[in-house]
């Protein structure tokens, strides 16, 4: 700092101080006397200042709803009988948790391309957004460069008005950037339907922006108001064989939570859709392990025979098998058109060499696969990996006329990188934790990295949470450890034809889905973490698993700050059934978005000093 009383003659230069001093010791020298002067120097850093960061979120959205009005012209349902994903024109929404129920479906009627109809679509549907200066209900478009400087006209949701509102009061949903029509509202919920009905379905994405320092993000919600209804049941809802018309219904009764599905993805294009991948590669990896047996063998294989007829036959899709079962991995097909895939003869019985099937699966995606194709490993088990533990032991398998060999020798795939086969098998047949450790880590490596396979589960067992035999739930062991994030379900293998086309529809989804499920299920895991609910991952390219990984999982990365935009999608339908169950539900549920700085920090997260992590107060009913 710079004190302008020193007396000392500290308003030199640099350039003259230096100057002075070589004048002086020159005459100095040459009279041979001393100086009592004194030399100086002063270098000044001037207007020193202490600001402390910020971190903002900033939140812009577009919403879409179709009830069989809006878009009506350029779409048609599709009748139960011709539900399939071999008509490229179909939009499929599948109803996987409710066998009684069957997919909500319409098929495109556009000229153009399933994409330029689909956009067409979308834009019919579209009922509001933010920004959105014409009140179109289409999102205004905005650079990057515009939103923390105020210029995009994005705002703060949560906070409460105040009472009574002023007419200029602008923060949150009261926004006027906001759509107004007759859908919305001033301080409207985001979601705010009061006739949901059986096919209906509707989507928002978010946007969110970090102003300044990037950070890490969790999307959360809770439910916050139900009702039966009134009058509390109808005479048609009280004959519903689902409805148990209690005197005194618990948020339990509330049948809506469980028939609306949800799915929760990434959208990296901001486009409000679940995008399908121009051409994705498929392995599965079918289990034919001692447990299968009888019928449970012919309901199998005619399920993996839907499931291949339910995939595009225009060039996009190719599909290849290998079976895993009796301490070995036999090829069953390699990469072909699915017009041209052949089961063949199974042969079932023994173990369960899950890591080699995963493995050699895989291979058969790098060498065989095209290069700009999704690679997709499609898992179907009934239980858990269960093998022999001779470390010498290597499984081989000829797939498509190539010779595959598991483990390959690559780190990781195996848990001793210095011996030839598997650490960790057991000579019983019981499963236990190093197995199971075992397994996890193959299937992490192969979900890796930008370039790495998706993997899919399908969980058949005749009991879908047996215990492994140390007390894991199968369920949570291949949902957490096995599959990609929202690439898991369970199917009775007697509903395996029923639903294959539904699986196919998820198989080929390009953009990444966290989470697929009920809306009561999605609730609850937006609700997790002491509130702040799911974490979010600012990087895709890792294996970061939004609903079973800590906060503080090193795969888990920070999204970037100065304004860039982030987007989340948040869809649900409500598929074709009966449903006089749900008759005058209502459900309330916030949304919102919680951050925290990255610098200092590993993800784990604070409880948020308000108390309030959410945000777009929401809140949907039949």
């Amino acid at each position: 700092m710079t004190d302008d009383n020193n007396p000392k003659l500290y308003d030199l230069s640099r350039r003259r101080v230096l100057a002075g001093l070589g004048a002086v010791g020159i005459a100095s020298a040459g009279a041979g006397v001393g100086t009592s002067a004194f030399f100086s120097d002063q270098e000044d850093f001037e207007g020193n200042e202490l600001t402390a960061g910020t971190l903002d979120v900033l939140v812009d959205w577009e919403e879409h709803y179709y009830d069989g009005s809006a878009g009506r012209d350029l779409v048609e349902l599709v009748p139960e009988s011709e539900i399939d994903i071999l008509d490229d024109n179909q939009y499929i929404l599948p109803a996987v948790e409710n066998p009684d129920a069957r997919a909500v479906a319409v098929r495109f009627l556009g000229d153009g391309t399933f994409q330029e109809n689909k956009d067409a679509f979308w834009d019919a549907t579209s009922i509001e957004a933010l920004p959105d200066g014409n009140d179109d209900g289409i999102q205004d478009e905005f650079d990057d460069s515009q939103v923390c400087n105020g210029e995009a006209g994005l705002t703060d949701v949560g906070n409460a008005p105040p009472d009574p509102v002023p007419a200029n009061f602008s923060e949150g949903l009261y926004s006027p950037n906001r759509t107004s029509n007759e859908v919305t509202a001033p301080g409207d919920p985001l979601i705010n339907l009061g006739d949901v009905k059986p096919g209906d379905f509707g989507e928002v994405t978010f946007s969110f922006h970090l102003c300044d320092n990037p950070g890490y993000v969790w999307m959360n919600g809770e439910l916050v108001d139900w009702s039966e209804g009134n009058p509390m049941y109808t005479e048609p809802e009280l004959s519903d064989p689902d409805e148990d018309g209690s005197e005194t219904p618990t948020v339990d009764d509330i049948e809506l939570l469980d028939e609306m599905q949800v799915r929760m993805w990434y959208d990296p294009d901001c486009d409000n859709q679940v995008e399908r991948r121009g051409e994705v590669d498929i392995m599965l990896a079918i289990d034919t392990s001692g447990s299968i047996t009888g019928q449970e063998q012919t309901n199998l294989e005619n399920g993996i025979a839907a499931f291949v007829d339910a995939l595009p036959t225009d060039g996009s899709a190719q599909v290849g098998a290998v079976s895993f079962g009796g301490d070995s991995v036999t090829g069953v097909s390699g990469l072909v058109d699915p017009g041209s895939f052949s089961l063949g003869s199974l042969s079932y019985g023994g173990n369960t060499p899950l890591p080699a099937g995963l493995d050699i699966a895989d291979q058969v995606l790098d060498t065989q696969g095209r290069p700009d194709a999704l690679p997709v490993v499609v898992v179907i088990s009934d239980g858990g990996p269960n093998y022999d533990g001779d470390t010498s032991e290597t499984y081989t398998a000829s797939v498509g006329g190539s010779s595959y060999t598991a483990p390959r020798s690559d780190p990781g795939f195996s848990a001793d990188d210095n011996t030839a086969g598997y650490d960790s098998g057991t000579t019983n047949s019981a499963v236990d934790a190093a197995e199971q450790d075992e397994t996890a880590a193959v299937a992490d490596l192969i979900k890796a990295g930008p370039d790495g396979s998706r993997i899919a589960v399908l969980n058949i067992g005749d009991d879908p949470n047996a215990d492994l035999g140390d007390g894991t739930d199968l369920s949570v062991y291949l949902e957490d450890e096995i599959a990609s994030a929202g690439f898991y379900n369970e199917i009775p293998l007697s509903n395996f034809v029923g639903v294959a086309d539904d699986i196919a529809a998820e198989a080929v989804v390009e953009e990444e889905v966290f989470f697929n499920g009920s809306l009561r299920a999605a609730l609850t895991a937006l609700s997790d973490n002491e509130g702040r609910g799911v974490p979010l991952d600012g990087d895709r390219a890792t294996t970061f698993d939004e609903l079973a990984d800590p906060e503080d999982d090193p795969n888990r990365d920070p999204f970037t700050g100065e304004g860039v935009t982030h987007c989340v999608g948040f869809q649900w339908w409500l598929p074709v059934n009966h449903a006089n169950q749900i008759q005058g539900d209502m459900v309330g549920f916030d949304i919102g978005f919680y951050a925290e700085q990255s610098r200092h920090n590993t993800g784990v997260g604070m409880i948020p000093e308000d108390g309030n992590t959410t945000g777009t107060g929401n809140n949907t009913g039949v």
